[in-house]
């Protein structure tokens, strides 16, 4: 299988940078074999700023929503490493895994860049794009299960950052209105929606004009239920040929879960993007709003009453399992250095500081999101007291451990068969059957 993904992230990359450059840049390309996920490509490459003299290093991230609040932490650590300047480059999520491959398949040196764990550390680990963290002293500031969660074939490329409760935020003013308890299961939720909605409320605020939200949905939705009916391995048997999308009563569930939520949202939920739901919801008059912490800073700037008095917080209830239902607490954003760095101990201090309990709550107060830094602090706004005794009672799961074993990234395929479903373009079958075929086409 490694053989097969090393092979496809080549194919990959190389169409990315033909269409982006016209096949126009000589620039080498860099294989496993010099540019692995070794440290020893990375001490090569000489240049640090050992010797006291200024460099830069390159940071490329994807949460450009917080451009401003990230430029402060990295404000912080210029301040603490005065000979180290961070260039950093925010790229809206949608545009960056695109443009991080063809970047690096054009041969542009990236020092320091984010990635998420799973899937796509997989590929840039087996195109040795990546420079191996394994044994770096920093890593001990984590969990040591955090760390062998994120690992890859054994190996640590990259440094867990933050992390998010993905959950549903609720509008306490509503539902004490309307005599609603917080639900506990998927038909309490639902029938919590139509109460808001006969009470000429918005139940849901879904802005799905930017895939990546409705792709944070179903795919916490789908291998969450998979795991539920005992399927925890079918997307790790969907990269063998073993499963298909027909034989999972998931992905049905998934879909008929989708036509819900569509029917119980706010007008035209694919032309509304991600900082238009949070506004809408920040307006004060729509019940639910299924996201990470992300939208806190925002939620707090425009609507302060609702931030401090009447936002409330609860695990999302993926199926009438109470007992399955519990807080979903995945990783978000995680540092890799890139393996063809010249400056790979500025690289390494800039990962230093990232990890230590200064920048863990820097990133916490900035960004209004967990730290994975042993010791930071967790108050990042009133409605996270909700979540604290999943917490306490070591009520978490992370949905995306079951995804992390496939390179098959269904995910785009999936959100496209969805759209249609919304319109009456396709039936469940048709996308079940659509899927499979799909798969067979593609991942042979």
């Amino acid at each position: 299988m490694k053989k097969w993904m090393s092979i496809s992230l080549s194919i990959l990359m190389l169409s990315f940078l033909l269409a982006a450059c016209g096949g126009g840049n000589n620039s080498a390309t860099p294989t496993a074999d010099n540019a692995g996920g070794n440290t020893n490509a990375a001490q090569g490459s000489g240049s640090s700023n050992d010797s006291g003299e200024p460099v830069t290093i390159k940071f490329m991230h994807f949460k450009s929503d917080f451009t401003d609040q990230i430029n402060q932490i990295v404000e912080q650590f210029e301040s603490q490493n005065p000979n180290i300047k961070v260039e950093v480059q925010p790229v809206k999520y949608d545009d960056y895994y695109t443009l991080l491959k063809t970047k690096l398949a054009g041969g542009d040196i990236i020092d320091v860049f984010t990635l998420n764990a799973g899937f796509n550390t997989q590929l840039f680990a087996d195109g040795g794009y990546l420079m191996d963290l394994t044994g770096q002293p920093f890593l001990s500031n984590f969990d040591e299960n955090v760390v062998k969660g994120q690992a890859t074939d054994g190996k640590n490329y990259i440094m867990p950052l933050n992390a998010n409760p993905i959950a549903v935020f609720y509008n306490k003013k509503i539902f004490r209105d309307l005599g609603l308890e917080v639900p506990r299961t998927w038909d309490a939720m639902i029938a919590a929606a139509e109460k808001i909605k006969a009470a000429g409320k918005t139940p849901f605020a879904l802005g799905w004009k930017d895939a990546w939200t409705l792709t944070m949905w179903d795919t916490r939705d789908m291998p969450s239920n998979s795991a539920l009916i005992g399927q925890p391995d079918f997307f790790e048997k969907i990269e063998t040929g073993e499963a298909k999308f027909a034989d999972n009563p998931a992905v049905k569930t998934t879909m008929e879960h989708a036509l819900k939520l569509y029917e119980l949202g706010n007008k035209d939920q694919l032309g509304v993007d991600y900082n238009g739901v949070v506004d809408l919801f920040a307006k004060g008059d729509v019940g639910m709003m299924y996201m990470g912490t992300w939208p806190l800073p925002d939620i707090e700037k425009k609507n302060p009453e609702l931030y401090n008095n009447d936002l409330g917080y609860f695990p999302y209830p993926f199926s009438n399992d109470e007992n399955a239902n519990k807080l979903d607490f995945n990783a978000d954003a995680s540092l890799a250095i890139g393996s063809k760095t010249k400056h790979k101990e500025a690289a390494l201090k800039f990962l230093e500081f990232m990890s230590s309990k200064e920048g863990g709550d820097a990133w916490v107060e900035n960004i209004k999101s967990l730290s994975y830094v042993k010791g930071t602090s967790t108050d990042i706004a009133p409605a996270l007291k909700d979540l604290q005794p999943y917490f306490d009672n070591a009520q978490t799961y992370d949905s995306q451990l079951y995804l992390a074993k496939t390179t098959i990234d269904w995910r785009s395929q999936f959100d496209q068969n969805l759209q249609k479903l919304f319109f009456n373009k396709t039936t469940v079958d048709q996308i079940l059957a659509d899927m499979d075929d799909w798969v067979s086409k593609n991942h042979k």
